[in-house]
């Protein structure tokens, strides 16, 4: 992938660069009550380690870091929380069969503050009250998840994955988890990418056709100088779009344009 040419080809395009800078931005998914995942956007997730989390003991109040990053830094929160464990000192079931360490705040909100470098993010939470409770989360860039739906039940798993990723290499710093008006709610299973991205080509970034034909060709096919600047200039003049390893970061491709 000719990736230094590319970027000085870019800088030469600057107005068509702006206008998918612009789109640049945070995403949010909704995991549900599904296990978690293995990638969130473009990044390759790793799960922070339970052990150390485990390792304090039930009841355990005033918690402003919670271990176990698998990247450097650590996860604070604010105000402190509580350690319980799901299926003992915790009594509604968890989604997914998890039982292990959560972290209960009697608050409405909390703010996590995510460790250096973070691009990618998820956690899960459930009310403490029985019912259907709203949580909102929200990032320091402004992203929402919007209301969603939790279930807290005795006898139904509940809890849901909230996951946001950055779109362009931005960093996430902090994620405010609004919640119940009243109970207080649970946070836990908590996982971040480590900067791994999956091995992105054109025909895995979903293009087809024509546009398969073309990324291809200034992505894969070692073209240089004038001949990857045509190219370029055709690709942007035919779906006003830059191909997959263009953009900022070499992020996943908008939204397709059509073949022409």
């Amino acid at each position: 992938m000719q990736t230094r040419r590319l970027s000085l080809v870019i800088s030469a395009l600057a107005l068509a660069a702006a206008s998918f800078a612009a789109n640049a931005g945070i995403t949010f998914t909704n995991l549900g009550t599904a296990a978690p995942p293995a990638t969130v956007g473009p990044y390759v997730m790793t799960a922070f380690d339970t052990t150390p989390q485990a390792a304090i003991d039930d009841f355990t109040s005033g918690i402003i870091n919670i271990p176990g990053s698998p990247i450097p830094g650590t996860l604070g929160v604010n105000p402190g929380v509580q350690k319980f464990t799901v299926g003992d000192t915790w009594g509604s079931p968890w989604a997914h069969g998890y039982a292990g360490p959560i972290f209960y705040s009697n608050q409405q909100q909390i703010t996590l503050t995510l460790p250096a470098n973070t691009h990618a993010f998820y956690f899960y939470t459930q009310g403490n009250y029985y019912g259907t409770n709203t949580f909102t989360a929200t990032t320091d860039s402004g992203a929402s998840s919007g209301p969603v739906s939790v279930l807290t039940d005795p006898e139904v798993d509940g809890s849901v994955g909230f996951a946001f990723n950055a779109t362009a290499g931005e960093t996430l710093a902090t994620i405010t988890i609004s919640a119940p008006a009243a109970g207080g709610f649970a946070v836990a299973e908590f996982g971040v990418d480590t900067g791994l991205k999956p091995t992105t080509t054109c025909a895995s970034s979903g293009y087809t056709g024509t546009q398969l034909l073309w990324c291809v060709k200034i992505c894969e096919s070692g073209l240089t100088g004038k001949a990857l600047d045509d190219w370029i200039h055709r690709w942007i003049r035919q779906f006003r779009q830059l191909p997959y390893c263009a953009l900022p970061g070499g992020g996943n491709p908008p939204p397709q344009g059509g073949e022409g």
